[in-house]
């Protein structure tokens, strides 16, 4: 399993800072052993949103992320409020 990106995840994740970037990074690397494994995922919080997946990383930030051809692609990161907004403003996967 490789994990991709699209060009809003990049634009998003380019506006944090290092710490958050670090976190982010972490989370992400634990997704491909984590994913469909109900009780490996619970620690990233990992849950559908939409037509989205998305994963906790802290308290704060969210990651929202497709599976396409059985790999994970990060579309964007942000707060829960953001996350809203992104998939209200894109519906389609």
């Amino acid at each position: 399993m490789t994990i991709l990106s699209r060009p809003s995840f990049d634009r998003a994740f380019s506006g944090l800072d290092s710490e958050t970037k670090a976190e982010v990074r972490s989370a992400a690397a634990l997704l491909p052993q984590a994913f469909g494994k109900p009780h490996v995922h619970a620690g990233l919080g990992v849950r559908k949103v939409g037509k989205y997946f998305e994963f906790r990383v802290g308290l704060k930030w969210r990651v929202l992320f497709l599976i396409r051809k059985g790999d994970p692609v990060l579309v964007t990161v942000g707060d829960h409020g953001a996350m809203v907004r992104f998939v209200r403003e894109n519906p389609k996967a």
